[in-house]
């Protein structure tokens, strides 16, 4: 067999021949077949992911209803709950009650304020309220108390406001031991109290 323009003896165009068959295979894989397998494995890959997706968005689609049903229940429960809180206008009254059940308590209060801030008092910054479409639904006050107590009357004091039907948590709590007398403490309280927000 003899090629035209090819110069040497038959097996070495035959070599020849083999060679360029092997380059012509080669970069016919290299730049035809492998990209196309890899666009196929990418392919599959994002049918997979897109699959993946359907099915969530299908399982989110068909859960809207009862989910739209849970976030009114909540919503109208946190309605029902921030009813509950008294107004703002009520803190003088608050304040009347912590100083009577620390009389009750035995807790001897030389100062109660309210504070706006609690900067200046060791406790961290009030936290923002959760907001329902931009509107504060509560205002927490932290009022201070200094006073003079043991610590059975500190314990009775808290459980007591902790029992009270006002909303507050304790914030801050520092206790320093009383030179002149080793049973009574300088005592310095930190309550949040809650009061339903004046602009909802």
């Amino acid at each position: 067999m003899k090629l035209a323009g090819v110069r040497g003896t038959p097996k070495q165009q035959l070599a020849l021949v083999a060679v360029a068959g092997v380059l012509f295979v080669w970069l016919y894989v290299s730049y035809a077949v492998v990209p196309l397998f890899r666009r196929a494995t990418q392919l599959g890959r994002e049918i997979r992911e897109t699959k993946i997706l359907v099915g969530h968005l299908g399982q989110a689609v068909e859960q809207a209803p009862r989910l739209r049903q849970e976030v009114e229940a909540l919503s109208s429960r946190l309605e029902g709950l921030r009813a509950t809180l008294p107004p703002e206008k009520e803190l003088p009254s608050v304040i009347e009650l912590l100083s009577d059940l620390a009389r009750r308590s035995g807790v001897k209060i030389q100062t109660i304020f309210p504070q706006r801030t609690f900067a200046g008092l060791g406790a961290e910054p009030a936290k923002p309220a959760p907001s329902d479409t931009a509107r504060k639904l509560y205002t927490e006050i932290p009022v201070q108390i200094d006073s003079e107590a043991g610590f059975h009357e500190l314990g009775l004091f808290l459980n007591r406001v902790e029992a009270s039907q006002h909303p507050m948590r304790l914030k801050s709590l520092r206790i320093a031991s009383d030179p002149k007398d080793s049973r009574r403490h300088e005592i310095k309280i930190v309550l949040t109290v809650y009061f339903s927000s004046e602009s909802s």
